[in-house]
């Protein structure tokens, strides 16, 4: 994963040159490469609809948290839609240590998140008026 598509092919390149350089040192071994797109940056996407992410900065707002963007790594389904055609930002959860052993979310956190959808849903009544 990374997050432009420039640096993936880079990544590409890379196991490519490994997978051919451990091959001159083993004549008779033969190996394929090949790369199955998964996983793609939603900015690409975000970046031509870009009301979707204000409607979901809005819904945070009223709930009394000023959004904190950043790219992280994650929403693999998010991805999918958004590349389907469905813009899908990641919106916050509340959770903390993401799939690890030690990933928590308070109730608070998860009313928090509760708070945001609905306001999300209002947001986009009121704008389709």
């Amino acid at each position: 994963r990374d997050f432009t598509v420039e640096k993936l092919h880079a990544h590409e390149l890379v196991l490519s040159e490994i997978m051919n350089n451990v091959l001159r040192n083993y004549h008779n071994s033969k190996a394929t490469f090949e790369v199955h797109e998964q996983y793609r940056n939603m900015k690409e996407i975000l970046d031509k609809f870009p009301h979707v992410s204000e409607y979901a900065m809005e819904a945070i707002r009223r709930i009394g948290i000023e959004p904190n963007r950043r790219s992280i790594r994650g929403g693999t389904d998010g991805s999918k839609l958004s590349f389907m055609g469905l813009p899908c930002p990641n919106i916050f959860a509340g959770e903390h240590a993401f799939h690890g052993k030690h990933e928590w979310v308070s109730v608070q956190d998860m009313e928090k998140a509760v708070e945001t959808i609905v306001n999300l849903c209002m947001v986009w009544e009121e704008k389709s008026l």
